[in-house]
């Protein structure tokens, strides 16, 4: 069963001031929210202080819920390429694809406020909750101000490092910004990392530990993991090891079955270490990543639309011809099986093309010609990774869902661990964290090596938004995206395009420098 473990956390008791936390302003960044008087008396008491966190948890969701961007965190890298729909979504479209992507994109606009939107709420509660005049002698309390403090210091940490590692060049944003007029400087991304590592230590010792099933509540190990992939960033292994295994030995999570982690009917699974909730009462905002990577089969004569051949089909992204290549060496592997839609069935008797029957499998033989589609478009293999059944209230009609987006896996922290080890010299101990990943998917160990980790960390983590940040990490994300795919190629992927051009709205107000390889584009030239 689905729970809802969010969005049941303080509701009666914080309806009013969420009201007022949720309606922020985010034309640019920290602006002060709308309401002043009523946030102020709001956040003077603990109810309302949880009650605002809640705006702070949807700041990290909202990315999914946009057709725009939903799945930006896919794109530019060695596994995947562009559907044939693209062109649906001109924002998306110009990302994607390298075209007309400048600091005037809306989809980079909307980004980058939406995390400073989140970092403004999460320093509007920092400002306020060590303020607040609770009752000492009462550990229900004092356990309820200590978790909605780490809660706050840990979504700023993760917002500050999403706007990093894209952006490079951002903002420090480390307090309530009085002034409305006051946008800040960028900041030397080392200032940047420190307040992150800052932030998560001092988070991990107030939030809770980690409970079975509790996916969508922050807790120690949640901050634990993050801070395992920031000390990667800065080369810490030692720390970064540490860290990974003390999730991965959690009693909260185990690497569970490969069939058993994506599924609908239970999203609670012992892999999930958090997961964006979305709720099918909340109508408002519901989630927009299932229908994007599902291809135009639909279009085929014969074939109709049902949820276990992939619901409605939008064909934005598709994986890439290399990623196929890794389960090749091992077609037993059980990812291949339960993570994939590798064909599609013919199920509609009335419009059957000559020469095939009900069940068959749709080839490229036998669908030439009867559709008016390209071929690759209609029946190329992808990633059902995001798919969305009627559990939830969906119609097979729908785009958008409110199934569960998983951030993060236990497996990561395995393949963190692996690395980690290898790269501190302790091959050896990495190996076994590896072993037990490609055990869980039925395929023979492979000597510990960063080669075999790149191919293992896309067997594993494939198109779940994992691999622009790693490949950057290892400085190696270009050459990745140039070599391994036929969208980007060197003259289209610039070496600027490893980070983002600043949104121009906030450059002309802040009088910052625009990003490297971004001002022609900015000036119109």
């Amino acid at each position: 069963m689905k729970t809802q473990i969010f969005y049941k956390i303080h509701i009666a008791v914080s309806a009013i001031c969420l009201v007022f936390i949720l309606g922020g302003c985010e034309d640019l960044i920290n602006l002060e929210p709308r309401g002043q008087m009523t946030i102020e008396k709001a956040m003077s008491t603990l109810d309302g202080v949880e009650g605002a966190i809640l705006g702070v948890y949807d700041r990290g969701r909202f990315v999914h819920g946009s057709d725009d961007y939903s799945m930006f965190k896919l794109c530019h890298s060695d596994l995947i390429k562009i559907g044939s729909n693209l062109t649906d979504q001109a924002p998306f479209n110009q990302f994607a694809r390298l075209s007309g992507f400048d600091p005037t994109n809306t989809a980079v606009r909307d980004i980058w406020n939406g995390y400073y939107t989140g970092l403004a709420r999460a320093n509007k509660i920092l400002d306020a909750v060590d303020a607040l005049e609770i009752n000492e002698n009462d550990p229900s309390e004092v356990s309820r101000k200590n978790k909605v403090k780490g809660e706050a210091l840990y979504f700023r940490a993760y917002f500050h490092k999403s706007l990093v590692e894209r952006w490079e060049n951002i903002v420090l944003s480390d307090h309530v910004f009085d002034d409305p007029n006051d946008r800040g400087t960028l900041a030397a991304s080392e200032d940047v990392y420190a307040l992150i590592v800052s932030d998560l230590n001092a988070a991990i010792p107030l939030l809770p530990d980690a409970t079975p099933g509790n996916v969508g509540v922050v807790s120690k190990a949640v901050a634990m993991h993050l801070l395992s992939l920031v000390y990667m960033t800065l080369e810490n292994f030692t720390d970064a090891a540490e860290l990974a295994v003390a999730v991965i030995n959690n009693p909260a999570y185990s690497l569970a079955p490969v069939d058993d982690i994506f599924g609908c009917d239970d999203q609670t699974s012992s892999e999930i270490i958090f997961s964006w909730q979305f709720y099918y009462g909340d109508n408002g905002n519901p989630q927009r990543c299932s229908v994007q990577l599902t291809p135009l089969y639909d279009r085929v004569d014969g074939v109709v639309r049902t949820f276990d051949q992939g619901g409605r089909p939008w064909a934005r992204l598709h994986p890439s011809d290399y990623y196929w290549t890794l389960f090749e060496d091992n077609p037993d592997d059980l990812r291949l099986e339960a993570w994939h839609k590798r064909y599609w069935f013919y199920n509609d008797e009335p419009n059957l093309p000559a020469g095939v029957s009900i069940g068959d499998t749709v080839t490229p033989e036998n669908v030439a010609g009867t559709s008016g589609f390209e071929i690759e478009d209609l029946i190329v293999p992808t990633v059902n990774k995001y798919w969305e059944d009627s559990t939830f209230t969906r119609a097979i009609g729908d785009a958008e869902g409110f199934r569960n987006i998983i951030l993060w896996r236990v497996s990561e922290a395995y393949l963190t661990a692996a690395e980690a080890y290898l790269r501190a010299g302790q091959a050896g101990t990495g190996q076994q964290y590896l072993d037990a990943v490609r055990a869980r998917a039925n395929v023979p160990s492979i000597p510990l090596t960063l080669e075999n980790l790149i191919d293992e960390h896309a067997r594993e983590l494939g198109l779940e938004g994992h691999r622009y940040a790693f490949l950057k990490r290892l400085g190696i994300l270009r050459e990745r995206v140039i070599n391994y795919t036929t969208d980007w190629p060197a003259e289209v992927y610039r070496d600027y395009h490893v980070r983002w051009p600043i949104p121009q709205g906030f450059v002309d107000v802040a009088k910052v420098a625009q990003n490297e390889g971004y001002e022609a584009e900015a000036s119109g030239e």
